[in-house]
């Protein structure tokens, strides 16, 4: 796995800090954002927890690197066709997929890989005594292509918040440049794991099976017919369930533009599944960001033959966006997920919510802390000796070099996971957040 051996790019300037990554830009290159993944973790969209995980920002780092190679490339998309991982899933739906010129067209993915904002990972060995380096130490900085973010403003309209996102107002779509953030979470789904938000919704309106695209009703703990993508908010304080109509307005992309978003996620999805099946691992459902490039069709706008601008993948790609399995046991962030689920923090969480939400208010987290006096424990000695070892583990065996010494095989750390984090990750026992 290529990696660029350098000192941190001179000029860093923090433009953007969150729960568990932090955002860097410098002069040297406007063009490029620089990613630094931190130790830090986040569940139930929190935020920062009051535990770090050790390896975890480098592990994040490598194998989001490793994906983007991997998506990028035509490889895996060539073995795509009659892929063996893939029989479990309606034949119609992926003949349909590989008819698609995203898939085998002129620029299709099986020719020149899915396109992607990645470019390099830095494996940053400085010793000065910046603030840069010192906060960023040895942890590899991920180089991706900068795009502009557009946020929602917010307005209470009778009593509720509402939010506009500037790209949705009137303008010409032809004169859009540079490259945008599509403010939307693609949640992609394999399977009907219980508890999951999917089968509260199925069971509310029975005639969400059909409009996600699905034949028949899935029964809890269930691989779905075919893959289905659900669309969710990105920039607001709290996840919101879109349906197609109101994703495709607030992506601001014309319907062609909007049409391959959708394509590429399914792609991407099919290519991540045949990927961790042939690990052992089965992927469950997970996340994309996209970012639109339009600075690449300006000349094929001059001559009246580009329909858009080009969707690339975006944010990364790891254990953090996505639900996996290996032998009955979560190897995500669901592992973590379910130390504090049914805890009275996790319940004074759903309450906090309710009482946003009556209230007209987004800062639901803010009502937990001030009124409810809730906030998370500490995960326990052996919780977080396990946990220690999770991603440095999970990224030995997915990119299929040592990258952590000292590591156990991924057989051997289940074998000797305590009890409680094992859990049963069966299908018919599955929860999650998603």
């Amino acid at each position: 796995m290529a990696v660029t051996k350098q000192k941190n790019p001179s000029g860093l300037e923090l433009i953007y800090e969150g729960s568990v990554k932090r955002v860097f830009k410098t002069h040297e290159k406007p063009d490029r954002l620089f990613f630094h993944f931190t130790d830090d973790y986040s569940v139930f969209d929190w935020g920062k927890m009051p535990d770090t995980i050790e390896n975890k920002g480098r592990a994040l780092a490598k194998m989001g690197a490793f994906f983007f190679q991997q998506l990028g490339a035509p490889d895996i998309f060539q073995r795509l066709k009659g892929n063996k991982h893939l029989e479990r899933f309606d034949k119609a739906f992926l003949e349909s997929r590989f008819k698609h010129p995203v898939f085998d067209g002129v620029c299709g993915v099986v020719n020149f890989g899915l396109p992607h904002h990645y470019k390099d990972l830095l494996e940053t060995e400085s010793k000065e005594t910046s603030l840069v380096d010192s906060i960023l130490g040895a942890t590899p900085l991920m180089e991706v292509l900068s795009a502009r973010v557009e946020r929602p403003d917010l307005h209470q309209i009778d009593g509720q918040p509402i939010y506009f996102y500037p790209h949705t107002e009137a303008q010409n779509h032809a004169q859009m440049t540079g490259r945008r953030l599509v403010p939307l979470e693609i949640v992609f789904r394999f399977g009907m794991p219980a508890g999951s938000s999917l089968k509260e919704r199925l069971e509310k309106n029975p005639d969400y099976a059909r409009q996600i695209g699905l034949k028949t009703q899935p029964k809890e703990g269930d691989w779905l017919e075919r893959p289905v993508i659900e669309f969710f908010t990105k920039l607001e304080p709290k996840d919101r369930l879109l349906s197609t109509q109101e994703a495709a307005h607030i992506s601001g992309l014309n319907s062609f533009e909007f049409e391959y978003l959708t394509e590429m996620s399914f792609q991407a999805a099919l290519a991540l599944y045949v990927l961790f099946a042939e690990k052992g691992i089965e992927l469950w459902d997970g996340k994309f960001e996209m970012i639109i490039d339009y600075g690449a069709h300006k000349e094929a706008e001059s001559t009246g033959t580009s329909t858009g601008g080009i969707l690339l993948l975006a944010d990364s790609v790891g254990p953090d966006e996505l639900r996996l399995i290996y032998k009955g046991v979560h190897l995500s962030k669901e592992m973590i997920r379910r130390i504090y689920r049914g805890s009275p923090w996790e319940e004074s969480l759903k309450k906090a919510q309710l009482m946003a939400k009556g209230r007209g208010v987004a800062d639901w987290k803010g009502i937990a802390l001030s009124e409810l006096k809730a906030s998370p424990e500490r995960l326990s000695g052996d919780e977080k000796a396990s946990i220690d070892k999770l991603y440095g583990t999970l990224a030995n065996h997915l990119i299929g070099e040592t990258v952590f010494e000292n590591h156990p095989t991924l057989d051997q750390f289940i074998d000797e996971l305590p009890e409680k984090l094992r859990g049963d990750a069966s299908p018919a026992a599955q929860t999650g957040k998603r």
